[in-house]
């Protein structure tokens, strides 16, 4: 019994609400503790209360430490923190793996071996700065792209068989992404450290070897937290799980939440075995299982589970809800896709999307980026509103990207980088010859401020552009001394550069249609900067008594905006639908949900095939995408669909994770399998192994599916052009972006028409 409950002969207000099996994790004894959470269980409020019961048994808050994957999942608990106990809340160690080995290398800088200010990079910069080390070796960014040799070089800092910071040789494929990453590592690495700077995957490795390199310091915060608790536990990769394991020390008190059915970043290098093998690198461990759901219908959370029964290793739940059981997934084929995402949004405004549903509280799913194009393509037909969670983070936009250079430029002067940046932006007349001249290097050389002011001495910049070049120094001069906090200080770069003049005049003059868009967005972003730093600003007076003025505040500030994460960027504009990949919904719930695409090839992907991790990893992505939605849940599938690489078009079948799903759970509305042998009752090919059925050659072929199927461009459907008027449709051939119609109009006769192109709407739409 805890001490609360002793004293006063029944459980504290704090923990009333959580059901049994919440109570037990949250108050179980000191020691190892694995907490396997089911979808929509509260795994974060059993997290949240387990802190405030340590801190009510009397743990100090800084003896607290919380680990989280994404600042949006940290806030979140902060500010239920922050309601239950007010101020006495602060102290606890609170934040996202990355932040919180940030702040550890902060405070051991020098033992550590790094400037005391350094900087985060984001994704984009260290892009950046890859490029200039691919250009010195004359490397092809078309036949190596940068994100994929920053990606290897980042698994090599994280991964399990290399030591903390360092790269791999890169073997006998001196060619491949892998040995030409191993090549480039060591001088990225270099450019980094000459810029004052990390990148994202140093905040974990950089940690370890500090805690290798000083036993005297690992054994200093060992002391200090008396446990470590860590959200989203089968995410973590071999660091992480390193860096926790060395932090719990022998006593391993350790309170870590997940569910292994939710892992689905093993590209990324997070391995579901630490989840697996947590009893055995915790002795004595205790498991508590969180089986009831709060968020899905009951023949949604079946259908889910149903689709993990087949997964070859996983922990044993039994998931159940007491909500209501609601309607059957939905299960239908579209001719291709441009007849799969008609039918996706017809059905959810049937559903009531748009109504009953506000079309905030909707989302569209799919596997690959490409496929979300159509489903744009058909809301804006629609005029629904919408919006796209592409996985670019604020803080890579390039409005914000130069915002923040020049905070950094004007914190430390000596951030060549920083200045290499924003030299000549907005335009001063100091393009690519100019900085030559400046940096008296290579095309590729960084420009420093001591630099600019030698080149404006010595005569190598003078007119306009010197003019122009000697103001922006005095401006990166000047403003230090104001000890002005982010928002006055970004107010005066914003006025004093005319940087949002530029982007004013861009988006309003520019003779480029896509300038001026961009410009316009850049506005936006912008704006948005400029509200994070008012949020922020007014967060650490609340929580922390710290002044925005105050030269730490600054610092803060740009390792906040680096540190934010994909999954913290989704805008909570509750009049648009949100159209994502299935990796970008985890997290999230919507009332109504569809998954494009759930088919063989995509879910699962053919990438796939012959490796039985990732296709356990693709049905567990298939039931992180249906155990998002609350009340309605719909799967679709194009029965042709044309290949990524755009070449000819290929017969498709039904996703093989749903012959598990019990009839009673899910309405399939597929068309009959007429030619297909061996169908199963989803109106796929009984035969698994059987490859897509392609047309002579590869090429277009006469569709040869049920016209019912076809959706309301089949033949004989009728339909109404802008301009020709009414007609019957008395053909269609080809798919996808091909697909073509012929139709006869009443008034102008008949017209063979392209059907993405066409315009046509059904008749009496």
């Amino acid at each position: 019994m805890s001490a609360p409950e002793a004293r006063t002969g029944a459980p504290p207000e704090y923990l009333a609400g959580l059901n049994p099996q919440q109570l037990e994790a949250v108050l179980a004894p000191p020691g190892p503790a694995l907490v396997l959470a089911g979808a929509g269980s509260g795994k974060t409020r059993v997290i949240v209360h387990r802190i405030l019961h340590l801190l009510s048994e009397g743990t100090p808050p800084g003896a607290v430490l919380a680990l989280t994957f994404t600042n949006k999942a940290a806030g979140e608990m902060r500010e239920r923190l922050k309601a239950t106990l007010g101020p006495r809340s602060r102290g606890v160690w609170l934040g996202t793996f990355h932040a919180i080995g940030a702040r550890i290398l902060r405070a051991e800088s020098e033992r550590a071996g790094l400037p005391r200010d350094f900087v985060i990079l984001s994704r984009g910069e260290c892009i950046t700065l890859l490029k200039r080390e691919m250009k010195k070796d004359g490397l092809d960014p078309e036949r190596y792209p940068p994100r994929n040799i920053l990606e290897h070089i980042g698994r090599m800092k994280t991964s399990r068989g290399a030591p903390a910071g360092e790269a791999p040789d890169g073997g006998g494929f001196a060619h491949s992404t892998e040995a030409v990453a191993a090549r480039l590592a060591p001088r990225y690495g270099r450019a980094l450290r000459a810029a004052g700077a990390l990148d994202f995957d140093d905040l974990l490795a950089l940690p370890l070897r500090l805690f290798g390199n000083h036993p005297d310091v690992l054994a200093r915060y060992r002391g200090q937290f008396a446990e470590i608790l860590v959200d989203e536990y089968q995410d973590t990769n071999a660091v992480q799980n390193r860096m926790v394991r060395l932090l719990a020390g022998e006593g391993g008190r350790v309170f870590a939440v997940g569910d292994d059915d939710q892992s689905i970043y093993r590209w990324r290098g997070a391995e579901v075995e630490n989840i697996h093998r947590f009893e055995a690198e915790f002795p004595g461990a205790r498991v508590f299982r969180l089986e009831e759901n709060y968020r899905s219908s009951g023949r949604i959370l079946a259908a889910a589970g149903a689709v993990m029964q087949a997964a070859r290793v996983r922990r044993k739940k039994n998931l159940f809800t007491n909500n209501p059981s609601g309607e059957p997934v939905a299960y239908f084929a579209g001719a291709d896709p441009p007849v799969e995402a008609q039918m996706i949004f017809q059905r959810l405004a049937k559903a009531g999307a748009g109504d009953a549903i506000p079309w905030g509280e909707v989302a569209i799913f799919y596997r690959t980026n490409t496929q979300s194009r159509l489903l744009e393509e058909e809301a804006r037909r629609r005029k629904i509103p919408y919006q796209v969670v592409k996985g670019q983070r604020f803080f890579d936009r390039t409005e914000v990207q130069d915002l923040s250079a020049y905070l950094r430029v004007i914190s430390n002067p000596g951030d060549a980088a920083a200045f290499t940046r924003i030299v000549n932006r907005p335009a001063r007349g100091l393009g690519p010859a100019k900085v030559l001249a400046i940096s008296g290097g290579g095309e590729d050389a960084l420009v420093s401020v001591g630099a600019a002011r030698d080149a404006l001495a010595s005569g190598r910049v003078t007119g306009a552009a010197g003019r122009s070049l000697d103001a922006l120094l005095g401006l990166i001069e000047s403003l230090p001394k104001k000890r002005l906090g982010p928002v006055d200080l970004l107010e005066e770069i914003l006025g004093q550069t005319g940087y949002r003049r530029w982007l004013e005049e861009m988006s309003q003059k520019s003779t480029s249609p896509e300038r001026r868009r961009a410009a316009a967005r850049g506005l936006e972003g912008v704006a948005e900067f400029v509200s994070a730093a008012l949020a922020f600003e007014e967060r650490i007076r609340e929580e922390e008594g710290l002044m925005p003025e105050e030269p730490e505040a600054m610092t803060r500030f740009l390792e906040d905006m680096a540190l934010s994460s994909e999954a913290d960027e989704l805008d909570g504009d509750e009049g648009r639908l949100s159209l994502m990949t299935l990796h970008a919904a985890k997290g999230l719930e919507f009332r109504a949900v569809a998954v494009a695409g759930v088919q063989d090839g995509l879910i699962p992907h053919s990438r796939s095939t012959g490796d039985p991790e990732s296709l356990d990893e693709e049905r567990r992505l298939l039931y992180v995408g249906m155990t998002r939605a609350k009340e309605r849940l719909m799967l679709s599938w194009a029965m042709e669909r044309r290949p990524e690489n755009g070449s000819g078009g290929w017969a498709s079948r039904p996703s093989r994770f749903l012959e598990s799903i019990g009839g009673d759970l899910i309405q399939v509305e597929a068309p009959p399998a007429t030619e297909q042998s061996g169908a199963s009752r989803f109106g796929g090919r009984g035969d698994r192994e059987a490859g897509p059925a392609r047309g002579a050659g590869g090429g277009q072929k006469e569709s040869r599916v049920p016209a019912k199927a076809l959706g309301p461009f089949g033949p004989g459907a009728r339909v109404v052009h802008a301009k020709f008027g009414e007609g019957r449709i008395t053909s269609r051939s080809g798919t996808g972006d091909r697909a073509v119609v012929t139709v006869d109009f009443e008034r102008v006769g008949t017209k063979k028409l392209v059907l993405k192109y066409a315009g046509l709407n059904p008749a009496g739409s």
